[in-house]
């Protein structure tokens, strides 16, 4: 018979638990590549739509910044106007559906007109890059992008 302190089974238990707790937690989904897609067309129909608040709330907190900074305006102005805005929705309009492609917590989304960058935030996909070519040997070129 094993006799036990007052102390080891409160301990033995809480380890346990603290066991099947980090288990579990390794278990939760991350948003896939088809969501990935579905998040760069969800921000490209807000932008058509004129949904600069929409359009905001798909962004990555760094882009945002660095949007209002660059622009001096709120963001869900400055990703409706000038060569942001113009840019975006120009390419909103892309007839094809997205090919997307993940890698841990990044996203490459290529749309036929434009390449979008997303990164994982809790269990969701926000575009960090969006307005991107590619150019040989260096690195995209992007409209709208965070750090």
């Amino acid at each position: 018979m094993t006799s036990y302190s007052r102390w080891q089974l409160p301990v033995s238990c809480t380890i346990g638990a603290l066991v099947v707790m980090a288990l579990v937690g390794c278990g939760i989904a991350r948003p896939g590549t088809e969501t990935a897609g579905t998040t760069a067309e969800e921000f490209y129909r807000a932008v058509a739509a004129d949904d600069g608040p929409g359009a905001c709330a798909l962004l990555a907190p760094t882009t945002v910044e660095a949007l209002e900074e660059d622009s001096g305006e709120p963001c869900d102005e400055a990703v409706l106007d000038g060569e942001v805005g113009d840019t975006l929705t120009a390419r909103a309009d892309d007839a094809a559906g997205p090919t997307a492609r993940v890698a841990g917590r990044q996203a490459q989304v290529v749309l036929t007109t434009d390449v979008v960058f997303l990164t994982v935030s809790g269990d969701h996909w926000l575009v960090r890059a969006a307005g991107c070519d590619a150019r040989p040997d260096r690195p995209y070129d992007c409209v709208l992008e965070g750090s």
